[in-house]
């Protein structure tokens, strides 16, 4: 069983035009389908603007997706409560390709990676 499953994520968004103008529909995100299997690395690439954030928003619930289905653990993460979405965010994370976001300045390298290797091997 994969350990994340998104199929035919979308996440849609309204541009306002302006003053007595109708908006524009934005595909920020548009059927979006992958898996991540246990132990594996997964890496979504792509141009300034594609939708790489906004589809880890939406798996994190950060934003809600306009439709598709997203599985954590065989769990239907759409379908979490507040309390159950917060608990599942302690198993998830982004990694933004951009280190001064990804990374926090405050703790050590060595810091970083042992709460990586604990975090793996402790909460099995």
């Amino acid at each position: 069983m994969p350990v994340v499953e998104v199929s035919h994520l979308s996440r849609h968004f309204v541009r306002n035009a302006g003053f007595l103008k109708t908006g524009t529909l934005v595909k920020a995100v548009d059927d979006v389908s992958f898996s991540i299997e246990a132990g594996e690395t997964f890496g979504l690439v792509g141009e300034s603007g594609s939708g790489k954030t906004t589809t880890g928003r939406c798996i994190l619930r950060l934003i809600e997706p306009t439709s598709g289905s997203v599985r954590f653990r065989g769990e239907d993460v759409l379908g979490f409560s507040r309390r159950r979405m917060r608990e599942a965010r302690r198993e998830m994370q982004i990694v933004f390709q951009d280190p001064y976001s990804s990374l926090n300045p405050m703790r050590t390298v060595g810091g970083t990676l042992a709460e990586a290797i604990t975090t793996k091997y402790c909460n099995k």
